[in-house]
C-alpha cells in the first residue's frame, strides 16, 4: 500500500523484494527503485503514472534483481551507480534463469519473467549527484557497505534518507557482497546524523537507531568467522557460522533454505576478508 511520508514523497512497502519510493517534483516524477516480479513491478508503474504524467528517472539503489527488475515498465531513463551499472551491463540470460529458481514452487511467476529485460542505467555517478529539478532539492550518495555501488537518495528539506540496504530493518542483512568495515563505519555515521525518518531497503520506515541491529550483526558474523579462521578452520569448516547466525532475525516459513544460503555467502564473504587482513601472519 503506497503511503505519502512527506509532501510529494511516497513509499510502498509492501512489494516482494526491496522497498520501493516515488519523489514527485514540478516537472515529473523520481522513482527510486523497481519491484522484482513483474506484476509487482507493472502495478508499481500504473500507481506512479496517477501520480505524475511524466516520469523523469528511475534511480537503482543496487543492482540486485530486487532492485532493478521493474525498470522495463517505466518509460525513463535509468540512473544509478556507476558499479551498479558496470555489473547490470555484465548480466546475461543466466542471470534471469537464477531468478526463476528463486521461484520454482511459483510457476506463475516464473512464466512472468520470460518477458523481463534487463534495462541497464544510462546515467551514472561515482561519490554524490546533487540535483535540482522542478522546485526540489535531491542528493543521490554513494553508500556501500552493503555492496560497492550501494546508494541512497536524501531530501533535506525533509530530512528523509532512502538507504537502500545499507540498513534493512527485521531481516538478516545480505553480507555475500560487502565490505564488512566499511558497512560498520558507514552506520556508525548514519547513527549520528539528524533525519526526520529513514527508508530502509527492507522493512517499516524507522530512524537511525534501527541500523544498531545490522551493525550488530555485522559484528557477530565478523566475530564467529574470525574465531574459525584463528582456529584454522577452512572456508567450508568456517559454514558452522550458518546454524549460529540462522535465528538472529526471523524469517517467514519456507525461508529457511533462502537464508541459509544468504549467510553461508556471508560466512564466505568475511571469511575472505580475514584471509586478506591477516594474509601469512601467525594466528
Amino acid at each position: 500500500m503506497i503511503q505519502e511520508i512527506a509532501d510529494g514523497v511516497f513509499v510502498d512497502l509492501d512489494y516482494e523484494g526491496a522497498n520501493v519510493g516515488c519523489i514527485l517534483t514540478d516537472e515529473g516524477a523520481i522513482v527510486i527503485d523497481s519491484p522484482m516480479i513483474p506484476t509487482e513491478a507493472k502495478h508499481w508503474a500504473e500507481t506512479v503514472s496517477k501520480l505524475s504524467s511524466r516520469v523523469l528517472y528511475v534511480f537503482n539503489t543496487d543492482h540486485h534483481r530486487a532492485h532493478i527488475l521493474g525498470n522495463q515498465f517505466f518509460d525513463a531513463p535509468i540512473l544509478a551507480h556507476e558499479v551498479a551499472w558496470k555489473e547490470m551491463s555484465n548480466y546475461k540470460d543466466t542471470f534471469i534463469e537464477r531468478t526463476k529458481n528463486l521461484f520454482k514452487k511459483r510457476p506463475d511467476v516464473q512464466k512472468q519473467l520470460d518477458d523481463i529485460d534487463i534495462i541497464k542505467p544510462e546515467l551514472a555517478f561515482t561519490g554524490r549527484l546533487l540535483m535540482n529539478r522542478g522546485g526540489r532539492e535531491i542528493h543521490f550518495i554513494h553508500m556501500g557497505g552493503h555492496t560497492p555501488a550501494t546508494s541512497g537518495v536524501f531530501l533535506p528539506e525533509e530530512k528523509i534518507l532512502f538507504t537502500g540496504d545499507l540498513v534493512v530493518v527485521n531481516e538478516h542483512p545480505a553480507l555475500g557482497q560487502c565490505d564488512s568495515e566499511e558497512w560498520l563505519t558507514k552506520l556508525r555515521w548514519l547513527r549520528k546524523q539528524k533525519y526526520a525518518m529513514i527508508v530502509p531497503g527492507h522493512g517499516p520506515l524507522c530512524n537511525v537507531e534501527a541500523s544498531e541491529p545490522v551493525s550488530d550483526y555485522i559484528r557477530s558474523m565478523r566475530a564467529k568467522v574470525r574465531k574459525q579462521f584463528k582456529a584454522g578452520r577452512t572456508k567450508a569448516e568456517a559454514a558452522v557460522v550458518i546454524s549460529q547466525m540462522i535465528d538472529y532475525f526471523p524469517y517467514r516459513q519456507g525461508e529457511k533454505s533462502m537464508i541459509e544460503k544468504r549467510i553461508r555467502a556471508g560466512v564466505s564473504r568475511v571469511y575472505d576478508e580475514m584471509k586478506l587482513f591477516y594474509g601469512q601472519e601467525e594466528v
